[in-house]
């Protein structure tokens, strides 16, 4: 397998996570957390389980009283507030407000116990105000979370659904007091910055954002999600200190610095509210994530410098060049013949020559020969 094979055969590998989450669209994630809402429910043990909380017009959530302590209290009149026959006092028209006091007149917060049953519950939000549920998340358990909203007379209706931490509530709620104070232009100063950049709004610190900046839902009657936990939420702060997070399903009904949020129904909400958990066999370590990204960053970093690498080696490998026509430039080639391995001769001693018949044989010579006065 060559380098180059290899090479995007790992990438491609470190990759598919990312591919996969790509094409999981969150019609088809929704789809997935609506299968997950049937199962059996049992009663919420409230201030033990869950905690019931609201934010109202009324009400400026400091423990010494409303917003009758302030001068502009004719700012409700015109909405949720009647004059008085007797004009000592302006009294609240609670038509649209079916919050109980104990919902927005509490600043006690009891430690919950995490959540790992399945539960069910109405709640019902007045106008221009806010419903809450605080429930204690545990990471061993995969949550799932279905909420209806419907009017008194079971028609659906749109509003505002949002997840969000102890931090980002008190935020949020901070936001609500104010808005309906509008104390110094702080409500317009707030609705300037509220559609910043999302890589830019961890130094908004007078605006808010929900849970991860994506469980946000607005003008939506119907909301069905999933949540899966890497570890305990905790915040970390330089002057406090690390502190637990809580999280809020906040059931919004009014209309908040937000653009695309929904505006004030003019009626009461009905949320059905449907919590499903479910244990989870396997939990990976937050710091698998890490790893990924790190693995995909370096595989990506190291292809330019393999191909690099790659090119340069290619120049030094030189190539003898097949030429069936010898040229001037080409340098004969001769080959070299096999040496011829001598082979040793074998001496053999002849006998001496024998004195008679070296005789015998001149005598045959000389007989045979002519007379010397034949010879010219």
């Amino acid at each position: 397998m060559s380098p180059h094979i290899r090479v995007g055969s790992i990438t491609l590998t470190l990759l598919l996570p990312l591919l996969l989450l790509a094409f999981a669209t969150p019609v088809s994630m929704q789809v997935e957390a609506a299968d997950s809402c049937a199962g059996d429910t049992s009663p919420i043990r409230w201030n033990e389980t869950a905690q019931r909380l609201s934010l109202v017009p009324f009400h400026n959530g400091n423990w010494w009283g409303g917003f009758e302590d302030y001068d502009d209290v004719e700012y409700y009149e015109d909405d949720n507030r009647q004059e008085d026959t007797s004009g000592t006092q302006p009294v609240q028209d609670t038509s649209l407000s079916p919050e109980e006091p104990w919902m927005y007149e509490t600043w006690m917060l009891p430690r919950l116990e995490p959540l790992e049953e399945n539960h069910y519950t109405t709640m019902l939000i007045g106008n221009d105000s806010v419903g809450a549920l605080r429930v204690n998340l545990s990471a061993d358990y995969r949550t799932t979370v279905c909420i209806t909203l419907q009017d008194t007379n079971l028609n659906p209706i749109n509003g505002d659904i949002y997840l969000l931490t102890t931090e980002e509530y008190n935020s949020y709620t901070q936001s609500y007091h104010s808005s309906h104070s509008d104390y110094y232009g702080y409500n317009e100063f707030e609705e300037s910055l509220s559609n910043i950049p999302p890589e830019w709004r961890s130094f908004n610190f007078l605006g808010w954002k929900s849970y991860r900046d994506s469980h946000e839902y607005e003008q939506t009657s119907e909301v069905n999600f999933a949540l899966n936990l890497d570890g305990p939420e905790i915040y970390s702060s330089f002057f406090v200190g690390t502190t637990w997070e809580d999280f809020y399903i906040v059931i919004d009904a009014w209309d908040n610095v937000h653009d695309n949020d929904a505006d004030s129904p003019n009626t009461i909400i009905a949320a059905d509210i449907t919590i499903i958990t479910t244990e989870r066999s396997f939990i990976l370590p937050p710091f698998t994530v890490s790893l990924v990204f790190l693995a995909v960053l370096l595989g990506t970093l190291s292809i330019p410098f393999i191909l690099n690498a790659k090119y340069m080696k290619a120049g030094l490998v030189a190539e003898v060049p097949q030429n069936i026509v010898p040229s001037l430039e080409t340098p004969a080639e001769y080959t070299q013949t096999l040496p011829v391995q001598e082979v040793a001769k074998e001496v053999v001693e002849l006998p001496p020559p024998d004195d008679s018949e070296s005789i015998k044989n001149q005598q045959v010579w000389e007989s045979s020969a002519p007379p010397e006065s034949e010879m010219p």
